[in-house]
């Protein structure tokens, strides 16, 4: 059974219409990937399902329950956690501060003992703990943006982008995060556009492409798929 299921989404902004009848099943505990061309709906996708985008129709449904249109700070409280490809830090604030403005409704020592979990997973912010996430590298600042994404410890992560401006290599060590969280019990969807990298970590994969789905299926099936991965993704 699908933790997180879409079904025929037609949803935009105000009344501009982005996705034009979108259906995704998010399976418990795996990586479902979707990409596809710039403008495509990609993003819009994550933000319907985070209660930032304007529903027109369709149903999404998260462990059984309509969700659709709910405000973002009631989907967040459900077990749904969104880390947005842009502004997903406070600039100014340390690496605990952020820590604990994403965690504010938790009792201290139950926020002391996640942050002890977050930086096992990621290391290096025990090391900035006390620094200015505005000066941390970009690769640093994702992997901040996503230990506060955990720290609430979420069922389902929306990933918009996580290797976006990186390095190769800090790139490859993210999309290796995403791994590591769902091996931990955590499930995943993920846009990006690093497709065949993404696509290469991915269970499950759907191809957008202008506010429509043009493919489903596994992750390997899309990426071994020659004529698609070709057409909408560049890759040869």
């Amino acid at each position: 059974m699908s933790l997180l299921s879409v079904s025929n989404l037609q949803a935009g902004y105000g009344k501009f219409k982005v996705l034009l009848g979108v259906s995704v099943e998010v399976p418990r505990k795996e990586i479902t990937i979707v990409v596809g061309p710039n403008g495509a709906g990609k993003t819009t996708l994550l933000n319907s399902i985070a209660g930032l985008a304007t529903i027109h129709f369709g149903t999404i449904t998260y462990k059984g329950r309509e969700i659709a249109g709910l405000p973002p700070h009631e989907i967040a409280r459900i077990g749904i956690s969104y880390i947005p490809q842009m502004g997903n830090v406070f600039p100014e604030l340390s690496v605990l501060e952020n820590l604990r403005m994403a965690g504010y409704t938790l009792e201290k020592a139950e926020f002391n003992d996640r942050v002890g979990e977050v930086v096992e997973l990621f290391p290096v912010l025990k090391e900035f703990i006390r620094r200015r996430a505005g000066t941390l590298s970009g690769g640093e600042r994702r992997m901040l943006a996503i230990a506060m994404g955990l720290i609430r410890r979420p069922e389902l992560m929306l990933l918009d982008e996580i290797s976006a401006d990186l390095a190769p290599i800090m790139a490859k060590k993210i999309l290796e995060k995403a791994v590591e969280l769902r091996d931990r019990g955590i499930t995943i969807l993920m846009v990006e556009q690093m497709a065949r990298k993404a696509l290469e970590i991915g269970d499950n994969a759907y191809l957008l492409v202008s506010g429509v789905m043009k493919f489903s299926g596994g992750a390997k099936d899309l990426l071994n798929n020659p004529e698609l991965a070709r057409l909408y993704l560049g890759v040869r």
